[in-house]
């Protein structure tokens, strides 16, 4: 059915005088006036029959059949009779279709407003010009700043986290209502101070996620005590991770020494010929780099400053080190040796295949990289080729040959062995643990602890937790003793994370999804308009 156009500007208080197609400016023109008989005067409401002047007022609306719009009202400019009104003269309004002093109708500037909360500033300029809706990118951003956020709402289970302005050196907080999956709000900071007052404001929280940070335990203390804290299960199980390696660092030359003997068996070593020193041990040249001189200088330097009694922090601003930096080379005798890290190949699990088909007289290497492709390699013919040139000059390929021994894991990768489940480590994994138990009797503490706290952790079973707080504080060890003493004080929020099903993952996921709008915007979001994309984005 055909719309007449006096009922579509009549609704609006519109009558269509002209709708033209500008050929040199490629935009359609749509001349409109209204009849309303007297306009009402918007300071006092009553209406003003006394015409003072009128004049074009050009507005762009959304665009038709790819190309801009431009509306052109005739606006009158009556006297208002009212001698009570402090307003003479006044512009005629037209509240349905645009506001005052507006350049857009109401409806592209909703179009505006979506395209910026979902792409920013530069992007959504760009996207809008090439729906022909062309818009400079600061008015987009003005949008987004002047969109009201939405109304606040009763949250009952609360996330909060901390994110970063700059990495290392100003940080903001996000709160999160984990029942709604939705972001609540953005505070400018990172301290008590600024949640407890969030939380006397927005009332009715009864469980607060976090993190280990003293901060935040304070801050949901101070405003809302009755609240339920509950710390979150994989910052628990990191931070006995960091207790583990801090505990096997100094151990690393002996424990090096342990592995790399283990990883040699008598047959590998020939009759006759002296057994490889820990030195000249394939793994050790694999799995270590020479110090550099400066990192040699830096560690006996923190070394002398500790022993003439300097703090921790002190250390790190004199030699340009992070304090964890010091803190680790504090409490180890003799430079750690930096470590390669090596990868597994792509392509080893199909090496068999290769020397089997090799082996049976295909040798052309881009056949064979097809056939494998087709098993799962995702590598490329390069690799296949390589693999297969040292071959191609022996008329028997070595497919007996052992297997290459695997280089030795590093203090973090050993920390992370115990941490995991016993049951997904794969028989390697298991040989080192149990040759890391054999080392001495603290490794063995260090290992049954380990276990299990996380075992407890997995199962969600608090009962045994201060039995083990016990034992790992008097085991000696003083990165267990330190994490125990931080259980202990933080033991109500450490017992809820253990039991209950909340935790702070999906307010970790919110992080990233600010991290992508901040960089979005090429990392110049202020607070203001990194609030207003969140939180209208977020309903």
């Amino acid at each position: 059915m055909a719309l007449d156009p006096e009922q579509v500007f009549g609704s609006c208080g519109l009558k269509l005088d002209a709708a033209v197609f500008d050929e040199l400016r490629q935009c359609w023109v749509i001349e409109l006036r209204s009849v309303a008989a007297d306009p009402p005067c918007p300071t006092c409401g009553q209406p003003a029959s006394r015409r003072h002047s009128a004049y074009w007022r050009t507005l762009a609306d959304v665009p038709c059949a790819g190309h801009q719009t431009l509306w052109r009202l005739v606006v009158r400019r009556q006297f208002c009779q009212n001698v009570a009104c402090p307003q003479r003269i006044f512009a005629e309004r037209f509240g349905a279709l645009t506001l005052p002093f507006a350049r857009t109708t109401t409806r592209l500037t909703d179009v505006f407003r979506s395209l910026a909360l979902s792409a920013g500033g530069r992007g959504g300029a760009r996207l809008a010009s090439t729906l022909a809706m062309p818009v400079d990118r600061k008015k987009l951003l003005r949008i987004v700043r002047q969109t009201p956020p939405p109304e606040a709402t009763s949250v009952r289970v609360l996330g909060i986290d901390d994110w970063a302005y700059r990495k290392g050196l100003t940080y903001g907080t996000i709160l999160v209502d984990l029942e709604a999956q939705q972001i609540v709000d953005l505070l400018p900071d990172r301290s008590a101070e600024s949640v407890a007052e969030w939380l006397r404001q927005h009332p009715g929280v009864q469980i607060i996620t976090r993190d280990r940070a003293s901060v935040y335990a304070d801050g949901a203390r101070q405003g809302a005590p009755d609240a339920v804290q509950v710390a979150d299960r994989w910052h628990l199980l990191k931070n006995l991770k960091d207790a583990v390696q801090a505990t096997l660092l100094p151990w690393q030359t002996e424990l090096r020494q342990h592995l790399s003997s283990a990883a040699l068996p008598p047959a590998d070593i020939k009759a006759g010929t002296p057994p490889h020193t820990i030195a000249d041990s394939p793994e050790h040249i694999a799995s270590c780099l020479p110090i550099p001189a400066h990192t040699q200088l830096q560690f006996e330097r923190i070394q002398e400053l500790r022993q003439a009694g300097s703090t921790l922090h002190a250390i790190a601003a004199d030699v340009g080190r992070s304090r964890n930096t010091v803190r680790k080379y504090v409490a180890l005798d003799t430079c750690p040796a930096p470590q390669r890290r090596t990868r597994p190949s792509r392509l080893e699990p199909f090496k068999s295949y290769l020397l089997k088909r090799f082996r049976d007289g295909c040798k052309n290497a881009r056949m064979l990289w097809e056939e494998v492709q087709l098993q799962g390699y995702a590598g490329g013919a390069t690799m296949v080729r390589s693999f297969l040139a040292p071959l191609r000059g022996q008329e028997t390929p070595q497919d007996d040959r052992p297997p290459p021994k695997p280089p030795l894991p590093s203090i973090r990768t050993l920390s992370c062995l115990l941490i995991k489940v016993p049951e997904l480590r794969n028989v390697e994994e298991q040989r080192w643990v149990e040759r890391l138990t054999a080392l001495r009797s603290e490794a063995q503490t260090v290992v049954t602890l380990t276990q299990q706290f996380a075992a407890m952790v997995r199962r969600g079973e608090a009962q045994g937790l201060g039995t083990w707080l016990q034992a790992a504080t008097a085991s000696g060890i003083v990165a267990l003793k330190s994490f125990a003493k931080g259980v202990w004080n933080d033991l109500a929020a450490v017992q809820e994370g253990i039991v209950q099903s909340w935790s702070n993952g999906p307010v970790e996921g919110h992080v990233n999804k600010l991290k992508t709008v901040k960089r979005q915007m090429y990392g110049r979001a202020k607070l203001d308009l990194l609030r207003a994309r969140l939180l209208a984005g977020s309903t």
